[in-house]
């Protein structure tokens, strides 16, 4: 769209003059797509890109006009960094308590399902109905079994133990209620683990959402306190940041002008 020769009063473009910054006509709906919603900009960039502009923005506020704004970025940015650093500590977390249910699986309970099986063959002459009460697919399915069948065995061990307990050792008893009890704790704090973190996630998604949209409002602020001035914009907003990364490098900076 061809500029012609004439200015609006206090727009800060002279009349006459050479236009600095030809331009032409793009489709209207395209102002209001947000550039910030880019699913190639990472949470990591973003939060970058967020850090500096909050600076630049508190720096060069000196009438104030952008205070509004400062404060809703700021509490936007502040919601997305706690549900980053949450989301971490439930991953570890998850991570830890999913290890310890491989442990038990790999190592206690097999051990411990190999000694019950040795108590009830101590207490019977002839163990093999008990054993086929209480170990009808044997010893293996408990290392075999997905997690959600595995309590079905252990219920199936654990029912044939208490109706044979006058017989068995107590030791093999206590140990047989000890090993239900071991698994369904840790299943359970598996499973509310995930449960959170599915949680975290969706409210990651919709604060990191929140963030973008203040970043636009704040885009479209900036367009209303210096229209025809993007000369302005690194002022407040470093586009760099929010592109990829080098690999194993800093964020490639722009370059310094040089003074004469």
């Amino acid at each position: 769209m061809t500029r012609w020769n004439f200015a609006f009063f206090d727009s800060g473009v002279r009349f006459d003059s050479p236009d600095p910054y030809p331009t032409t006509m793009r489709k209207l709906s395209t102002f209001l797509e947000n550039p910030f919603d880019d699913p190639g900009i990472s949470i990591a960039e973003l939060l970058a890109f967020s850090t500096d502009h909050l600076q630049r923005m508190i720096a060069n506020n000196p009438s104030g006009e952008l205070t509004a704004r400062i404060t809703a970025t700021t509490s936007a940015y502040q919601l997305v960094a706690d549900c980053v650093s949450d989301d971490e500590t439930k991953l570890a977390l998850r991570k830890a308590r999913n290890l310890a249910k491989k442990n038990f699986r790999q190592d206690t309970l097999l051990s411990g399902v190999e000694r019950v099986e040795g108590g009830i063959i101590s207490a019977y002459a002839d163990s093999s109905l008990v054993l086929m009460e209480a170990l009808p697919n044997g010893r293996s399915i408990f290392g075999s079994c997905r997690d959600d069948q595995l309590a079905i065995h252990l219920n199936t061990l654990h029912a044939a133990v208490t109706a044979h307990a006058a017989d068995l050792a107590p030791a093999i008893v206590t140990l047989t209620n000890n090993l239900q009890a071991q698994w369904t704790s840790i299943l359970n704090a598996c499973m509310e683990t995930t449960g959170d973190k599915t949680s975290t996630q969706e409210g990651k998604k919709q604060a990191r959402y929140n963030l973008q949209l203040m970043l636009f409002l704040n885009l479209n602020k900036l367009g209303e306190m210096f229209p025809r001035q993007p000369e302005k914009l690194p002022l407040y907003m470093q586009e760099h940041l929010l592109r990829d990364r080098v690999s194993g490098g800093d964020d490639e900076e722009p370059p310094v002008p040089t003074t004469v």
